[in-house]
């Protein structure tokens, strides 16, 4: 499919829009299992449209084999270079990541109705579940749609789970998105390439599952465990303990009292939902669709984001059945560049428009946290050994038995302003007397208030947070927008490695080929008359000149498999560029350019 151009306030695709950018190098769709959506296209700017080309405006492009076109807006357009520009669209459904959501709460609706709920802020959207039971949901403080959507705690996909499907402007919530389909992508019949990634990390031998809730009349949480703290996982994997550590508070409603048998019973649903005693390996291919074979055209291997099938390479011992979960797609040429199966990938995470590789991990040298906290325990020290005066009283009831310990600024406890109080239900601090608030705090339940706390090391089951920041406020991270700004420091030996990876990578000739028509590439009428070039760059470097005429192979693809046999066993010699012209092409065909080493045959692309 050729991409079209739409101005930025389109709500209909159905039309040629700005005009169709029929000089597009290339177009790929990456999707992600409730993640990722996004469009990446080359083009250039000779082009007839590029000066229509601009940030915010928005482009239709086809994203898999079965979907329709969907709308991806233009939120980044590099440089020219080579006379290229490349652009960078988020499907459209990102722009509700800026619709804000004011605080609500109800006791009990039905994911259809929370759905419409959420989307009432953008009259453009629509929204679609096959979910029908009802449950609380509540936003607490202002949020983005998107966030009430995904990627937070408390959405609806945290409570409903299941799967996104961002159908231009409908938003589909499915139990299941994907189905069983039974297709086999296999070495020797359809398999073009693999690569299988084994990582055990997600793999326990036992589940130590609680859950939170606060029992009616009382003011404090109460947290609830098994007797037997843990359930076992099947692993012949892992011969060392490994435990999960599970809040389950999610899966019961509020206010409702959480049984040891119930937290027992979700987290057995748990262990069988999730493959949690073994290695689901990610294997990412890249295959021919068959279905647009002729032979094939009964069998139709149509994959889909979320589906389950197999992929079998016999010699390499791989034989696996897992769930797509992410794909990449060639809108251009309509055909899948890879797709990837495992474990789930990512939750929406919607601020954060691209995720670049990291070439090291470069921790920080400088230190400023040891000297924080010595300040810290200076300044404490200090205060409570440079005291002086201070009443010690002990509270007692009216039989005189003292109950609680009080350290107070004056002689009598109505008269005092700063109080130290401890009793048995815990220790705290109050700048307003007696009768508190008591700011800072440690509780017999376990909980600790205070304004500042300086540690050394924190370890945690849980850290719940809304900002966390460095010191000096240069990094943070907001947890409730998903905003991330980070500032490194290293040392000069980090540098030094850093800089060294980097220049083996530079030294390293990342090849890739262009093909460019001379006269466009759609014809008609079986006027067809153009020449097709191919272009080698290494990395950015155009160093075709360089190259033999003879490791230029080029081949065709059509839906006549011996007529394509005939013409590639003609043009074996090797050619830099070829005529094209309606003896070429039949009602539709592909061309193909390869660059490979004259003394191996074998392909310099990767």
């Amino acid at each position: 499919m050729i991409p079209v151009l739409y101005p930025a306030n389109s709500t209909s695709f159905t039309t040629f829009g700005l005009g169709t950018l029929t000089d597009t190098i290339s177009c790929e769709v990456t999707e992600e299992r409730n993640g990722v959506f996004e469009c990446i296209l080359k083009y250039p700017i000779t082009g007839q449209h590029y000066k229509l080309i601009a940030k915010e405006r928005i482009i239709k492009a086809k994203p898999n084999d079965t979907g329709e076109p969907q709308a991806f807006r233009i939120y980044r357009m590099t440089k020219p270079l080579d006379g290229v520009v490349t652009v960078y669209g988020q499907h459209i459904s990102y722009d509700l990541a800026n619709v804000p959501v004011m605080p609500f709460w109800v006791e009990s609706r039905s994911p259809a109705l929370l759905l419409n709920q959420i989307l009432a802020g953008d009259s453009r959207f629509t929204g679609w579940t096959d979910y029908s039971e009802a449950k609380e949901f509540s936003v607490t403080t202002p949020k983005s749609v998107r966030a009430c959507l995904g990627g937070t705690e408390g959405s609806m996909l945290s409570k409903w789970h299941g799967e996104f499907e961002w159908d231009n402007l409908t938003v589909k919530f499915h139990s299941h998105r994907g189905e069983k389909t039974g297709i086999v992508i296999e070495y020797g019949k359809n398999l073009t390439s693999l690569e299988q990634d084994e990582d055990n990390s997600g793999v326990y031998t036992q589940l130590l599952p609680y859950a939170v809730y606060t029992p009616e009349g009382s003011e404090t949480e109460t947290v609830v465990t098994l007797p037997e703290q843990t359930l076992p996982i099947v692993s012949e994997e892992i011969v060392r303990s490994k435990t999960l550590i599970l809040d389950l508070t999610d899966r019961f409603e509020s206010g409702i009292e959480i049984t040891p048998d119930a937290l027992r019973e979700a987290a057995n649903d748990y262990i069988k939902a999730n493959p949690l005693g073994a290695t689901i390996p990610t294997v990412k291919v890249a295959f021919e669709p068959l279905w647009k074979q002729p032979e094939y055209s009964a069998v139709l291997e149509r994959v889909r984001l979320c589906d389950s099938v197999t992929i079998r390479h016999t010699a390499l011992g791989v034989n696996v059945s897992a769930t797509v979960i992410e794909t990449v797609y060639d809108s251009l040429a309509e055909r899948y560049v890879s797709i990837t199966l495992g474990n789930e990938k990512s939750s929406m995470i919607t601020t954060l428009s691209e995720v670049q590789s990291s070439v090291g991990k470069v921790e920080s040298a400088v230190d400023r946290f040891p000297k924080l906290l010595q300040t810290a325990i200076s300044n404490a020290t200090s205060l409570i050994t440079g005291q002086t005066g201070g009443y010690v009283v002990l509270h007692g009831d009216e039989t005189g038995r003292p109950y609680e310990l009080l350290i107070l600024d004056a002689p009598a406890i109505q008269d005092a302003v700063n109080v130290w109080r401890w009793n048995v239900n815990g220790l705290g601090f109050s700048r307003n007397g007696y009768n508190g608030p008591y700011e800072t705090a440690i509780t017999a339940d376990g909980q600790i208030v205070a304004d500042f706390i300086t540690s050394g090391s924190l370890i945690a089951n849980i850290i719940k947070a809304g900002v966390i920041q460095s010191q000096d406020g240069s990094s943070y991270w907001d947890l409730e927008t998903g905003e991330v700004v980070l500032r490194a420091y290293a040392t000069n030996k980090q540098v030094t490695e850093v800089s060294d990876r980097i220049s083996v990578i530079e030294e390293q000739k990342m090849l890739r080929l262009v093909i460019n028509s001379s006269n466009g590439s759609i014809f008609k009428n079986n006027n067809i008359q153009t020449t097709l070039y191919a272009t080698v760059f290494s990395w950015d470097e155009n160093i075709t000149d360089t190259l033999d005429d003879n490791q230029f192979i080029w081949t065709r693809v059509s839906d006549d498999t011996e007529a394509d046999k005939l013409w590639n066993s003609a043009h074996f010699g090797g050619t830099k560029s070829i005529e094209i012209t309606s003896d070429d092409v039949k009602v539709r065909a592909t061309f193909f350019c390869d660059l490979i080493d004259t003394a191996t045959r074998n392909s310099l692309l990767g």
